[in-house]
């Protein structure tokens, strides 16, 4: 079934065909399992703190296979606290950090601080529809979440896309606008792909997404850029928005690599 990213079946996590990624049909697109495992720990998290970093390191491809989480007791402090989960095939696969702040009233910039461009976004509705070309199967991420290019041309950056997710993070349970953030910001490479895509792939082995609010739900922007070395390393990174304006950034690492 292709209602939600995933079910749950006791203590794991089974996951559907739309978590598939582009690189192999044995394996997930990275968005769905870190968005798990940031809901696991925002599940946790203080009443009075609110999520301030997610970093997710991938120890070895995510399979389409029952998964498991497990979230350390967190470390707590008067103004932060810090958590961790592990997310298990037959052997840990993902690891998360998360860093949350205690939410206390205090003075603000401007939101625009955070944008890498003064343009005025145009209404997520306005845009066309797009989906990621360099999916080699029907089936997958890609179909589970609705893109929309806002600004500037696919297959090179600066470029600007809204996106949000058609499908519920787990079956039946509802998805914070925090994981949605995190299942959408993983695809960002592919959003604004650092090479073309028909000569390289790009695997990302982490993401870190860093929250200066809480984000509402619906369409999230994501104002790209994106870069390769010349040595096997690349970046993609991003500002991150929602209708009412920019609250964060994201950046990946990426691994280069020549199609054969």
């Amino acid at each position: 079934m292709n209602d939600a990213f995933f079910h749950r079946d006791g203590d794991r996590l089974v996951p559907t065909v739309a978590t598939r990624g582009p690189w192999d049909l044995r394996f997930q697109h990275g968005g769905p399992p870190t968005a798990l495992l940031t809901a696991a720990l925002l599940a946790q998290a203080g009443e009075r703190f609110r999520l301030a970093r997610v970093t997710a390191d991938f120890l070895r491809p995510v399979p389409i296979a029952p998964l498991r989480v497990e979230v350390e007791r967190p470390a707590v402090g008067r103004s932060v606290q810090r958590a961790t989960a592990t997310l298990h095939a037959d052997r840990p696969v993902l690891r998360l950090q998360a860093l949350f702040i205690r939410d206390r009233p205090g003075a603000e910039t401007p939101p625009e601080a955070l944008a890498l461009s003064a343009e005025p976004w145009p209404a997520p509705e306005s845009c066309a529809p797009f989906v990621f070309p360099f999916f080699a199967w029907d089936e997958g991420y890609h179909r589970g979440v609705d893109m929309r290019l806002a600004g500037g041309a696919w297959g090179r950056t600066p470029a600007r896309f809204w996106a949000q997710p058609t499908l519920p993070l787990v079956a039946g349970e509802p998805t914070a606008p925090e994981a949605q953030v995190v299942l959408l910001a993983d695809a960002e490479s592919g959003m604004g792909p650092p090479l073309d895509p028909d000569t390289h792939t790009f695997a990302n082995p982490d993401l870190t997404v860093l929250f200066t609010r809480r984000p509402a739900a619906g369409w999230l922007g994501f104002d790209l850029r994106a870069a390769a070395g010349g040595a096997g390393a690349g970046v993609a990174a991003a500002g991150i928005r929602d209708e009412r304006g920019p609250f964060g950034v994201s950046a990946q690492t990426l691994v280069m690599a020549a199609r054969s």
